[in-house]
């Protein structure tokens, strides 16, 4: 179930943010070096500064935006996106691995859907869009991709930004490595796509807006039911849980980082106490939508008439690896 909890290595940063003393740099630091092995070289701790730009955008013949306080932007002439979002769009997975730096992104599975729909509509109902361009100061990453198994390697002289933990990658990049079209109108200032399952489904390369329903099982109620019932399934339950759990997972992972990074490159104490602010309140956060996960998944089990047992099991484990992230950091900054 380890999948299902917030890594060490991310609460270890941000606990030695929290925890550690402001008398001297050297905690941070050794704490950041062991976290990430070989972090000078994997990691760039360059910024660049670049203006978002107002970006329309369409995939599957829906018009949606990107969750607030993610954007679109050109750096040496080249479009960049945020990497999870597009994916997303696309239906695909996407999953980071803060030790190696790495990103794959796949095929989603059906409860990996769940969350995917879920963030999308979260995303758009929670932004905007907006003409005004922001001024924007970005981390260069040197970030490696997996794409549907394959190891995608970015073109020569472009490159791969943290911005707020989202990372963000030139779109012509994207759409070579996910084998999907995605268009940009530097006109109008459009980004097109289509999920392969959407193409499937409209037979069309350039479809109206359609608006595909929830798959429901034979009974009407929502697919996944105990056959015959209406019943859902305590494995749909579980499943739909935990791809919950692991999209919070990633989601902490490159935040927690984006943060360390950003203490370990201020320059003066003010920016440092900001940070750590900022570092705290997003751990508090996170707990927050694991209480709120756990506690719908609760509700869920003891609807259909299942065991709560393992809803004890991701607290536990939860707990311990916050617990254990905070005593490395505090053993580190002693």
């Amino acid at each position: 179930m380890s999948k299902a909890t917030l890594p060490v290595i991310a609460l270890s940063l941000i606990a030695s943010i929290g925890l550690a003393p402001l008398t001297a740099s050297a905690p941070i630091s050794v704490s950041a070096a062991a976290a990430v092995p070989n972090a000078t070289t994997k990691v760039a701790t360059a910024t660049v500064q670049v203006q978002s730009m107002n970006v329309k955008m369409i995939f599957d013949g829906v018009s949606i935006q990107p969750p607030v306080g993610q954007y679109v932007f050109m750096y040496n002439n080249t479009t960049y996106v945020p990497l999870r979002f597009m994916s997303y769009a696309l239906q695909k997975s996407v999953s980071w691995d803060a030790k190696n730096v790495k990103v794959t992104v796949a095929e989603s599975n059906s409860s990996e859907l769940v969350v995917i729909k879920e963030y999308l509509m979260n995303a758009t109902n929670g932004n905007s869009a907006s003409a005004v361009s922001k001024n924007l100061v970005l981390n260069q990453v040197k970030a490696s991709y997996v794409f549907n198994g394959a190891t995608k390697a970015l073109p020569t002289g472009q490159s791969s930004f943290i911005l707020n933990g989202s990372l963000y990658v030139p779109l012509r990049f994207l759409s070579e490595s996910v084998g999907h079209n995605i268009s940009w109108d530097q006109k109008t200032k459009t980004i097109t796509a289509a999920s392969k399952a959407y193409q499937e489904q409209v037979g069309t390369k350039d479809p109206s807006p359609v608006a595909t329903p929830v798959p429901t099982d034979s009974t009407g109620g929502a697919a996944g039911g105990a056959a015959g019932t209406g019943k859902v399934s305590y494995e749909t339950i579980t499943s739909e849980a935990e791809a919950k759990l692991t999209a919070l997972k990633d989601q902490s992972q490159s935040t927690l980082m984006s943060i360390a990074l950003e203490y370990l490159g201020a320059k003066d104490e003010a920016s440092k106490k900001s940070i750590k602010a900022k570092g705290v309140q997003q751990l508090s956060a996170f707990t927050a939508s694991f209480n709120s996960i756990v506690a719908d998944t609760e509700q869920k089990l003891n609807s259909n008439g299942y065991s709560t047992a393992i809803i004890s099991q991701y607290r536990s484990e939860f707990e311990s690896q916050l617990q254990l992230g905070k005593d490395l950091a505090e053993g580190m900054a002693n």
